[in-house]
This record gives C-alpha cells, sequence and structure tokens, in this order.
C-alpha cells in the first residue's frame, strides 16, 4: 500500500490523507501500497450524503426507491485501512445504502495494527467483517488460514464487474492457490519519474534500459544541473534490491524454498545499485520510501524508480515544486521484462455471515460503472483496461497508461510467504551493510544466503 500496498518501517508516514486529487504516500509497515495512513482507529456509520444521488450508476435503481428504509435489506460491516483508497470507499456508502437499503458501518484500523486484528478476528470465526481490505503481502497468510472467500463464482456472473477489463497479471493479483481471494483495490508498478525540464536542457530521453538509466544519472550530475537519481537506499531498500535483482534475471528464492541472492545475476543487480549512490544527493543512503518522491519534487533530481500509486503528489502544489516538468515512463528494461506490482486488496471473509450484501457493495463501489467516479474521488488508480485506455484521462494523467501492464512483462510481487517479514528485516539489513561499505557485494550477499536459509525454511514448518 506504499506508504504502499504495494516492507520496512519508515518512520516518517506521509501526512495524513491529502486531497481528492492526490493519492498518499507511502505506508509505514510495509510498503506495497504507497497510500498514506493514518494512526486512528474509528468505527462509524455511514457518512451522511451531502446531496442525496438521485440514481446509481451501478445499478440503475432509483435512490429511495422501492427497496424501503435503509437497513431493510440487511447490514454489512467494512474493515478499511486510513488511505485514499478508504475514503473513497466511504463516499460511495450513502448511494449504496439508498440504492439496496443495505446499511453499511465501517471502521478503520491503522496500519500497523490491521492485519494482526483481522486474522485475530477470523480466528474467533464469529463474523464481524463483512467486507476487509488488505495489503497484498497479507495475501498468502490470509489465504493459508483460510480466512476468505473465495470470489471466482461472483466474478464470473458479474457483468457489472467485469474481471475482463482487467489484464491476465492484474486478475492474478489477489489470487492465492489458484482461487481470487481479493479484487485489486489499487495498482501501484514501479515506474520511473523524470524532470522533463532537465532532461530536454541535456538533451536525454526517459531510459528504456539500466544501462541509459545510469548514463542519465552520470550525465545530469557531471553537468552539474541536478543531482542524476536517488532511489530508497534507506530503510526500504528491500523495494528497489528486489525489483532489480528480478529485472537483472535473478530471483529472490526458489521453487524449493532456498534462497537465490548470491547468483551472478542477483550480484549484478547490487553492484548496479550501489553504482547509483554516486549520483544520488547527500544523505541518499537513509532515504526512504517517501523520501525518494518527496525529495523528487522539492529538488534537483533528474530521476527516480518509484510506485505509481505516488503520482498524486506531482499534482499537488503543497509536494511539487517542478508543476509541468514531471514526466513518467516505463521502468527501464533489464535482462528480462518485469513489472514490480504493489497496491491494495479487498475480500470478503470466510466468516461473514452477509457475504450476498458484501459482493453487491464490492461490485457497486469497485465495478465498471464507478471506475471513472472511483478515481475521481481521490483513490490511487486501478488499472482497468477501460480506464488506461480512456484517451481523456490519459490525457490529463499520463501515467494511467502505465497501469495496463502487457502480458509480456512478468509481474513480480512481494513474496506471498508467511516468512516474509523476517525476510525483510535480514534483506534490509544486508543491503544497507554493503551499500554503506561495511561489507563487500559478495561477503555481504553470502551472508544474506545463509541467514535467509533458515528462515525460509521455517515457511512450510
Amino acid at each position: 500500500m506504499l506508504s504502499a500496498a504495494c516492507g520496512g518501517d519508515d518512520d516518517d508516514a506521509a501526512d495524513d490523507t491529502v486531497a481528492a486529487t492526490t493519492v498518499a504516500a507511502a505506508e509505514t509497515e510495509p510498503p506495497t501500497s504507497p497510500e498514506a495512513t493514518i494512526e486512528t482507529e474509528t468505527t462509524e456509520a455511514s457518512p451522511e450524503p451531502t446531496e442525496a444521488p438521485e440514481t446509481s450508476e451501478a445499478t440503475g435503481t432509483t435512490a429511495g426507491g422501492d427497496c424501503g428504509e435503509v437497513g431493510d435489506a440487511g447490514s454489512i460491516n467494512v474493515f478499511l485501512i486510513p488511505s485514499p483508497s478508504s475514503t473513497s470507499i466511504q463516499s460511495f456508502i450513502p448511494e449504496f445504502e439508498a440504492a439496496t437499503c443495505i446499511a453499511v458501518e465501517f471502521s478503520e484500523t491503522p496500519y500497523g495494527e490491521a492485519h494482526q486484528k483481522q486474522l485475530l478476528a477470523y480466528e474467533q470465526g464469529d463474523g464481524q467483517y463483512d467486507v476487509a481490505q488488505f495489503d497484498n503481502t497479507f495475501l498468502a497468510a490470509f489465504g493459508a488460514a483460510e480466512a476468505l472467500t473465495p470470489l471466482d463464482d461472483y466474478l464470473a456472473d458479474s457483468a457489472e464487474y467485469d474481471i475482463e477489463d482487467f489484464s491476465t497479471g492484474q486478475q492474478d493479483y489477489g489470487k492465492f492457490d489458484d482461487q481470487t481471494l481479493g479484487l485489486t483495490l489499487s495498482t501501484e508498478p514501479m515506474i520511473q519519474y523524470y524532470r522533463t525540464d532537465l532532461y530536454e536542457e541535456l538533451g536525454l530521453e526517459p531510459a528504456t534500459t539500466w544501462d541509459e538509466f545510469l548514463s542519465n544519472a552520470q550525465a545530469l550530475s557531471e553537468a552539474g544541473v541536478a543531482d542524476g537519481t536517488l532511489l530508497g537506499f534507506g530503510p526500504n531498500v528491500s523495494w528497489w534490491w528486489m525489483t532489480l535483482v528480478w529485472s537483472f534475471g535473478g530471483q529472490i528464492y526458489d521453487d524449493q524454498l532456498q534462497p537465490t541472492v548470491n547468483t551472478p545475476e542477483a550480484i549484478e543487480a547490487t553492484e548496479y545499485l550501489k553504482s547509483l549512490l554516486a549520483f544520488a544527493p547527500d544523505g541518499a543512503i537513509s532515504a526512504n520510501g517517501d523520501d525518494v518522491m518527496f525529495k523528487f519534487l522539492s529538488e534537483d533530481i533528474g530521476s527516480i524508480i518509484q510506485y505509481s500509486g505516488y503520482y498524486g503528489f506531482v499534482l499537488s502544489p503543497e509536494a511539487n515544486q517542478h508543476l509541468d516538468a514531471i514526466g513518467t515512463a516505463k521502468m527501464p528494461l533489464g535482462a528480462e521484462d518485469i513489472t514490480h506490482l504493489a497496491g491494495w486488496n479487498i475480500g470478503i471473509p470466510a466468516d461473514s455471515q452477509n457475504q450476498e450484501q458484501a459482493w453487491q457493495f464490492l461490485e457497486f463501489v469497485l465495478g465498471k460503472s464507478n471506475a471513472r467516479a472511483y478515481l475521481d474521488s481521490g483513490a490511487a488508480a486501478i488499472g482497468r483496461i477501460s480506464i488506461t485506455e480512456d484517451e481523456e484521462l490519459v490525457t490529463e494523467l499520463p501515467y494511467l497508461q502505465l497501469l495496463n501492464i502487457p502480458d509480456s512483462s512478468r509481474i513480480e510481487r512481494y513474496p506471498q510467504l508467511k516468512v516474509w517479514p523476517e525476510m525483510d528485516v535480514a534483506i534490509t539489513q544486508a543491503i544497507t551493510g554493503i551499500l554503506s561499505g561495511q561489507t563487500d557485494v559478495q561477503a555481504g550477499l553470502d551472508q544474506l544466503q545463509e541467514e535467509l536459509t533458515p528462515i525460509l525454511a521455517a515457511e512450510n514448518g
């Protein structure tokens, strides 16, 4: 979820939810969805509508129509995690209640507590929640616990949700053991951001390969017009290190859950990551996920690699001192064409006693009819093909076309393992030690290989 989702513990989560035109910053732990969290817990009934909608596009029913009073068709309890996605979901509640007479109550729990709270509730099995937002990194844990209802039958019958409006990779994003346990709530691939004014000044083009990315950074630095680049070299370094390992043709572990972090591909990726430090601003060694975006928008830095979920800050005059000078492009290619994808999921707990009503809610908020309204409400974009190929939208928000991930690009995401948190700590410590010069690349990765072996062995223990 970022802030993302789409590892690590940023010590400075971004400000509270920003205005509807902005998608918020990186999550504090783990950062798979780059939407900011609000460290509060609330339980509320549905918000009062400022103006009652007359019709529902998704259902075609008339608000206050024949269904009766709100609550006559049942009620659902929605578990949310503070973020722009949560705020957007809440904005649809009055219209949904008026159209369906299903009452909606919701609660928000801060990210750091949310997933453990969900797991405890699912273990009790008393149906506390009917809809639940979660970070994709917890999909495996929830799936292994059989805590979520498979949604494939609902999807097969839903022309309104229209699962075929997503690329194959994104259809699979919420799957565990070939069952869809979570719908996509945000689509946040790693992409390239660059300063169009600086690139134009030096006659540079957005990098299509990692060699070009390094060359651009070097050119900017040597010309003295800007620092060349900035990646998260600090407490969230696993985001970028894994991305590079995958792109350079490596893996973090194999099919037998044996670590593969000291292979030639992993060594090359780590050496490349370290080489970028020479063209980064002072203090880059401690930069976390949020720092990467905020420094890029407030200082003179040529380019960064960051989740698309941060794009909202590009639109914010408060955050961006280089308005109209920020471009986006696909992440550079390495030995393999990969997309590092992060983002929120949302699903129906297996112990819910109101699953039909819960599906109606998900279909209403996230269906195709309301896709534009969902984006306009301030949430991180969901990569529906109909959204990413909408010419008017793409003209307004060019980064949207990068969310249409082609089938030719292999999607990689945070390891869907119960032991991922322990892995992330080990990776972060090892890579920061290498980047700071405490150990060399080969020795550091050999040590990481040893440390990850028992961690991964515990996955099936």
